[in-house]
């Protein structure tokens, strides 16, 4: 069933379709109770019978990819929930219906929209949960998986072809801000800090 499922899904539109083992992965790690993407095709016929409530943040586009896959026979549609419109538009304001299982970003890529659904989703994630991010061979994208890779809250799990699999292992930093609890932040760009780090060595100022 998983395999012919993911074979199947990999046939919408598969100029730009997820890598079926990428697919796979996330088949592998459910079932779930409720999941969010960015972006659909391909995952959300995966998730449609994966997950007990799947919200996809989407748009038609000249492809009609919601259409789409309203119309095809795999997707389990009284699972999903597509919200139309574009992500940075549609994610602030979004109600959630429970902590989610899995959030997959898919969406939008330049940047930075992937860091804006980034914001708006990680917090809805669970602990234990999945955040997966595909096409990482993009710069804009590979920022954020750099940046992830760093983070105490997230461990890497995989990456299959190009998509990255992160679980939730701990809370976010605390605080309105946080920054200098981020593990990308743990060290000062050198070249604009080396006057503040000889001023505390020496006690003066420069």
């Amino acid at each position: 069933m998983g395999a012919d499922l993911v074979e199947r899904a990999s046939r919408f539109h598969p100029w730009d379709a997820m890598a079926p083992a990428a697919l796979a992965a996330i088949l592998r790690r459910g079932p779930f109770r409720h999941t969010a993407e960015t972006g659909c095709g391909g995952s959300t016929i995966v998730l449609s019978h994966a997950s007990e409530s799947h919200t996809a943040f989407a748009i038609e586009g000249g492809e009609r990819s919601i259409t789409g896959l309203r119309n095809y026979a795999d997707l389990r549609a009284e699972r999903v929930m597509f919200v139309e419109g574009e992500t940075k538009l549609t994610l602030p304001g979004h109600a959630f219906r429970g902590d989610l299982d899995l959030a997959l970003l898919d969406g939008p890529h330049a940047y930075p929209l992937p860091q804006i659904e980034y914001t708006y989703l990680f917090p809805r994630l669970r602990v234990g949960g999945w955040l997966v991010l595909d096409d990482i061979q993009i710069p804009a994208v590979y920022e954020l998986f750099d940046f992830l890779r760093k983070e105490s809250s997230m461990v890497l799990e995989e990456v299959v072809v190009r998509t990255a699999f992160f679980r939730r292992i701990g809370a976010e930093a605390a605080g309105p801000d946080g920054w200098e609890k981020q593990g990308i932040n743990r060290r000062s760009i050198w070249r604009y800090s080396w006057r503040d780090r000889l001023r505390r060595l020496l006690g003066t100022h420069l």
